[in-house]
């Protein structure tokens, strides 16, 4: 996808990708590096020499949906052939981020599990129901466009406050919805050591957002 900034520009570093998506820092960097340097990185992220901010758009849908494959009882370390094998049946490299990966994704897994190759890739009590529950309950944060690729993805991290990532808006930078301001900007005057009504008056956002982007970036209450 030449071009495009939801595959090509980088928005966050590994830290906040990882604050923003609610998983662990050391989780997401196996995912970006590959497990112990051996396995193919899970998730498609810029160079490292490019930039700090090596997360696109897609490597945090894409990280986002993985964890809700850990969840639903997939395990990370064994899925590089399994995803080898979506590829090819949903003939497109970005398999994570396929709408279809709740319905026709999860049957692939399931029966590729129950091969030789696929050994260990499911938790042995998780049931094929459930996991595309799980899988569903995550996708419901992320909307597609016309080309059934994301466009844009909710931070349940963040809730209650409504924080979105829009790769055409604010130069991917997560943003409270109801009033574009970026979370980060409204940590950075946490930070500064602005009064949090102040900094809620001044970017438009209610209290409870002030203490998400404290809770978030700063690791602290607000």
């Amino acid at each position: 996808m030449a071009d495009d900034p939801r595959f090509d520009v980088g928005l966050l570093d590994v830290s906040d990708a990882s604050r923003f998506l609610g998983i662990a820092r050391s989780t997401l960097s196996r995912w970006v590096t590959g497990y112990g340097g051996v396995a193919a990185p899970l998730i498609h992220t810029l160079p490292s020499a490019n930039s700090q901010a090596r997360v696109t758009f897609i490597s945090l849908v894409e990280a986002w949906v993985l964890d809700a494959l850990r969840k639903a009882g997939v395990n990370p370390s064994k899925i590089p052939p399994a995803l080898a094998r979506l590829a090819t049946e949903f003939g497109r490299e970005h398999v994570l981020v396929a709408p279809n990966l709740a319905t026709d994704g999860i049957d692939v897994l399931w029966d590729f599990s129950r091969t030789s190759e696929g050994e260990g890739l499911m938790d042995a009590r998780t049931g094929q129901m459930v996991m595309r529950e799980i899988v569903e309950d995550y996708l419901r944060y992320v909307s597609w466009a016309s080309d059934n690729y994301p466009n844009l993805l909710r931070l349940r991290s963040c809730e209650p406050s409504d924080v979105i990532i829009d790769p055409y808006r604010a130069f991917g930078q997560p943003l409270f919805q109801a009033s574009r301001t970026r979370v980060r900007d409204v940590a950075n005057m946490l930070a500064a050591g602005e009064d949090p009504q102040v900094v809620a008056d001044e970017h438009g956002v209610s209290i409870n957002d002030v203490r998400t982007a404290a809770r978030i970036l700063l690791g602290r209450a607000a």
